[in-house]
């Protein structure tokens, strides 16, 4: 069976969120040197939800919020985010495949 041809910019960014799967996930989680969890699943899956019913990156404190509905306050914080995805919410947006904020970088 053959793979499906993904697209990335030059930062590494999908450039059509449509094609998304969990193989590209898999790829550019471990591209960025990221085991994923459970945890990891859950905010990824936040990540494109909110990105698909909003049209835009949701900041890290609605995801922080997010993460303590579904993993109890103590992981709803900006350093447990940050421990799930060291480079920060950019890293998290990569892996989601949504693609780069239009006022960033």
């Amino acid at each position: 069976m053959g793979y499906p041809a993904y697209e990335l910019d030059d930062k590494g960014y999908l450039s059509d969120m449509s094609r998304w799967d969990s193989r590209l996930r898999d790829w550019l989680a471990a591209r960025e040197n990221i085991a994923l969890t459970a945890e990891h699943l859950g905010v990824i899956d936040f990540l494109r939800r909110y990105y698909r019913q909003h049209g835009t990156h949701p900041v890290v404190r609605m995801i922080t919020a997010e993460m303590a509905g579904a993993l109890g306050p103590d992981k709803a914080t900006i350093k447990y985010f940050h421990a799930l995805f060291p480079a920060g919410i950019h890293q998290a947006f990569k892996i989601a495949g949504l693609p780069m904020k239009q006022n960033c970088c």
